[in-house]
């Protein structure tokens, strides 16, 4: 029996501001599945964790090039299944528009295939540039509560969690992540014209991303959305269990 992993490899990309470790206990609850018969590649953003600032401009693009190059690299397969959660999400979906025979599957968690409105634009433009140069985020415990739907006992700790993870992060970091959506296109055209299984996903506590948009992106694909109650922005690191059970039918191939 082979002990050396040979099935298609799972790219997971993270959230907005908080780097691999989200990841933990979605790839721990898979394993559990036995759901992950092939490499399992964890990328952090520009200016997140262990990832350097580029010196190109900030752009989802670099990242999608980047990471579908060391993909190959790594696994010596040309194709992954690549889950996305939010900022992920959007990087997701830039490998299906510019590297389409990279997408084995596609895993959409908390994102949406819009642009940003105008006023959402403008905000994360000045975001940027109030943490240009700053040490770092000026309130992550304030972020991390609007990433954690979780409610009751459960909640304090997922919270500081996420917390220090933020908290860990340059203001410049930041700041990159922020222009590089702002200057993100729609999407939902490269999800219509997909050909890959596909799984959307969202926690029915999430105050960033609606049912409504994650409909979008699962009408374009052809599939149903998958709501998990009880959590918010960060569904597979607060219930990662359950979505690791959403995930498996992707990442099983």
């Amino acid at each position: 029996m082979s002990v050396i992993p040979d099935g298609t490899p799972v790219v997971l990309l993270n959230a907005f501001p908080v780097d691999r470790a989200q990841w933990d206990p979605l790839i721990d609850a898979l394993a559990d599945l036995d759901a992950i018969p092939g490499d399992v590649i964890s990328f952090d953003m520009p200016g997140i964790g262990e990832m350097p600032l580029p010196d190109d401009e900030p752009s989802l693009e670099l990242i999608a090039d980047a990471a579908v190059a060391a993909m190959r690299e790594t696994t010596g397969h040309e194709a992954a299944v690549w889950i996305g959660c939010s900022m992920g999400g959007y990087v997701a979906m830039a490998v299906a528009e510019r590297h389409p025979g990279a997408v084995a599957g596609i895993g959409l968690i908390a994102t949406r295939a819009t642009a940003d409105t105008e006023e959402a634009h403008a905000k994360r433009l000045a975001t940027a540039d109030a943490l240009e140069g700053a040490a770092g985020a000026e309130d992550p415990r304030g972020m991390a509560e609007g990433l954690v739907g979780t409610q009751g006992a459960a909640r304090d700790a997922l919270v500081a969690a996420i917390a220090a993870n933020i908290a860990q992060h340059s203001g410049d970091g930041i700041a990159w992540g922020q222009r590089a959506m702002a200057a993100r296109p729609d999407r939902v055209e490269v999800l219509k014209e997909m050909d890959a299984p596909a799984v959307v996903l969202g926690g029915a506590l999430d105050g960033l991303v609606g049912a409504e948009e994650l409909e979008v992106m699962a009408q374009a694909l052809g599939v149903e959305v998958a709501l998990v109650e009880g959590v918010g922005h960060l569904a597979a690191f607060e219930a990662p269990m359950e979505v690791a059970r959403l995930l498996a039918p992707l990442t099983s191939t």
